[in-house]
């Protein structure tokens, strides 16, 4: 899987109209409710394809175009280009934004007969009442509110959540039609 951006780049590699974003690396952190993932560009897919390994015990290859943040863009309106630095680390959120009910509640004084024992004249015992007074919370109805609810089920469609905010990442720097989810 990745994201190819195709317009007249120039990189630190030289020049390439199939720029190529993959993503490289993921941390979940479910306590603090963040994923972290780092990608890597270059300068196609070809040359990203054959820096990956086919076998764990078999050593890494050369980086060969393996491309820098920094780059310039070629536009038809801007024939100087327009210098980017393409960031290639993402710390997001895990939650979405739900609308939930929060309880409201007020404060009321509230009186009831509580019993208690005591004796009679001739020392029997009687059971009195006396009226207990207190400030109690009680639900008076409900509030509709945006809340950040988490959630944990993303790690589940991992690649697919970070992919759909890399090419959203991207989108402020190239137009739609020119970036492509492999």
């Amino acid at each position: 899987m990745g994201i190819v951006i195709n317009a007249e780049i120039e990189t630190n590699q030289g020049p390439t109209d199939s720029l190529y974003f993959r993503i490289d690396s993921w941390k979940i952190n479910k306590t603090v409710g963040d994923i972290t993932f780092t990608t890597t560009s270059w300068l196609n897919q070809e040359y990203g394809d054959k820096f990956l390994r086919n076998y764990y015990d078999e050593p890494l290859r050369a980086a060969i175009g393996l491309v820098s943040s920094r780059l310039i863009v070629y536009k038809d309106t801007d024939p100087s280009g327009e210098e980017l630095n393409i960031d290639n680390l993402y710390k997001v959120p895990m939650y979405e934004e739900l609308e939930v009910e929060e309880p409201i509640f007020t404060t009321e004084e509230t009186s009831r007969e509580v019993p208690y024992t005591s004796f009679d004249e001739n020392g029997d015992e009687i059971t009195l009442y006396k009226t207990v007074t207190q400030k109690q919370k009680v639900q008076s109805g409900t509030n509709k509110v945006i809340k950040k609810v988490m959630n944990y089920s993303l790690v589940n469609n991992l690649e697919e959540f970070c992919y759909a905010h890399l090419e959203k990442e991207l989108k402020k720097y190239f137009p739609e039609g020119s970036i492509t989810k492999l």
